[in-house]
């Protein structure tokens, strides 16, 4: 897997007033030895390539685990385990898993405390380089560079922003404005997305065409797949639904060419960078052995979603099981069932039980079956014929998928639900024509939400589109496990945000219900 230079480039923090404790918004420098000054084109892009690596490095933030503090773990945990996908074994006891598994978490979840303070962090370094970048940048780019460099920094920040939103609802809000010292001002969750998605706006038109753009750096079609998600959810937190918006984002992501993959599975496995970018994957978070590693990422979507012990153990080496499995992420029944006779079903049952009446212990009456979308295993030899391709190395080597062109595909479907003439059924049928599945011959709120099911299942969406179409707080549907109770309970409207952790609620006030 190649990585482009400047985010290889020694992803160090060049950078001013971005240090300070994540425990608090003091926006002050306190590392005294912290260099406030670039001086170099290499160290522009050491600054640039730190805004890429705040995706999937894991410092920073402190938590109990490794892994616990990265961006794409955090957010995977809050969007998925708290849904009706996954689950993780409370054989692990680590702080903050059961209260996700059962919808019962309060301010002081470590999971909720490391998705915050990411996204805070995030937002404030990109703001920092964009102020940077438009006072400076100029001594070591030419304009159109400086231009699409502050671009690129919005679309990070503009990133995070759209997670606050999602899943806190209110937040500090920083921009290039934002003076050294002083403690940012708090906007509430319409405030927040006006705010970004005016930022977003602006600067989506500036960033490099995908055709043009670097692997892993953020491209003009990821951005508008940003906005697209963005206007997609702008009822839920605006009040004011935005559907024509999220067709015309999404119709830019369209215009530019770039198609689905031919193969499903591909896009989860160790080569999957060929696909990244000018591909069906419009936004990854790289990973590569040696270079990028991470214990978050797809290694917790690889080795902590497999069994030291299947019933099948080949299944473990076409997996390229590289000797580390975690037990520990498992399959929610209601997944398992709405995957029936799909194509994109990759869940190994072996012995294991559908029935999840416990979420404790690995044996196979109560542990759930065991998920295979993620592969260590390259395109090529994607059964792993030749063995052992992964040198007993841990870390995997597949980018963790962000956007997908099928999702563009399917938010086109819904807007078209919601009254945008768009072909969405057209495009909706396209993601199934891929895996072989015949077309559906109208769209309906039920298809549309589980078409969403079944192609971006684990990929960090489903807490959202639940929320979206009526069917995660109350009783309207439940699942495994929801509320604590194994039948599944009702949970109060307020479970749709997420509680401010506690060491920011003195600054950033605290959502209703906590």
């Amino acid at each position: 897997m190649k990585f482009n230079k400047y985010i290889a480039a020694g992803l160090v923090a060049l950078m001013a007033a971005t240090t300070s404790c994540t425990g608090d918004l003091d926006l002050t420098p306190n590392d005294p030895n912290l260099k406030l000054e670039l001086t170099s084109q290499a160290e522009w892009d050491g600054f640039l390539a730190r805004l890429y690596g705040n995706l999937y490095r894991d410092d920073i933030i402190s938590t109990s685990d490794g892994g616990a503090g990265t961006f794409t773990r955090a957010h995977f945990n809050l969007q998925e385990v708290t849904s009706d996908e996954c689950f993780i074994s409370e054989v692990w006891n680590d702080p903050g898993y059961q209260p996700l598994n059962k919808n019962t978490w309060g301010s002081n979840n470590e999971w909720v405390y490391a998705a915050f303070a990411r996204e805070f962090f995030n937002a404030k370094m990109g703001a920092e380089f964009m102020a940077q970048m438009r006072a400076n940048g100029s001594a070591y780019f030419d304009e159109a560079e400086v231009t699409a460099r502050i671009a690129e920094a919005s679309a990070l920040r503009g990133l995070a922003y759209y997670m606050m939103i999602d899943l806190f609802g209110r937040g500090p809000w920083i921009d290039e404005t934002s003076v050294t010292g002083a403690i940012p001002p708090t906007y509430d969750r319409k405030q927040l997305f006006e705010a970004i998605v005016a930022e977003l706006e602006t600067q989506v038109p500036n960033l490099k065409p995908a055709a043009q753009q670097a692997y892993g750096r953020v491209s003009r079609e990821a951005g508008y797949t940003l906005l697209a998600k963005l206007y997609l959810n702008a009822e839920v937190y605006t009040g004011t639904a935005m559907w024509d918006k999220c067709a015309a984002a999404c119709r830019q992501v369209v215009a530019s060419g770039i198609q689905l993959a031919p193969e499903y599975k591909y896009l989860f496995c160790a080569t999957n960078d060929k696909y990244v970018g000018n591909g069906e994957i419009l936004w990854a978070v790289p990973q590569e052995q040696g270079r990028m590693e991470t214990w978050g990422g797809t290694t917790y979507l690889t080795a902590g979603c497999w069994m030291a012990k299947p019933a099948n153990p080949e299944i473990l080496t076409q997996l390229n099981y590289s000797g580390d499995a975690w037990e520990g992420l498992r399959c929610r029944p209601e997944l398992s069932q709405a995957l029936q006779g799909d194509p994109r079903r990759m869940i190994y049952e072996g012995t294991y039980s559908e029935a999840i009446p416990t979420l404790q212990g690995n044996d196979p009456e109560s542990c759930g079956y065991m998920f295979i979308k993620y592969s260590n295993s390259p395109e090529t030899d994607y059964l792993n014929t030749a063995g052992n391709k992964n040198n007993n190395v841990a870390m995997s080597n597949t980018d963790y998928p962000l956007f997908r062109l099928a999702d563009v595909y399917l938010m086109l479907a819904e807007c078209q639900l919601n009254g945008v003439e768009c072909d969405g059924l057209s495009y909706l049928n396209k993601v199934r024509e891929r895996v072989g599945l015949e077309p559906l011959a109208a769209l309906t709120a039920t298809n549309v939400l589980h078409e969403r099911q079944c192609e971006l299942y684990l990929e960090g969406h489903r807490r959202s589109d639940l929320i979206r179409f009526g069917r995660y707080t109350g009783n309207t549907y439940v699942w495994s496990w929801k509320n604590g109770v194994y039948e599944g309970a009702s949970i109060p409207e307020f479970r749709a945000l997420f509680p401010i952790p506690y060491q920011y609620v003195g600054t950033v006030g605290q959502n209703p219900g906590y």
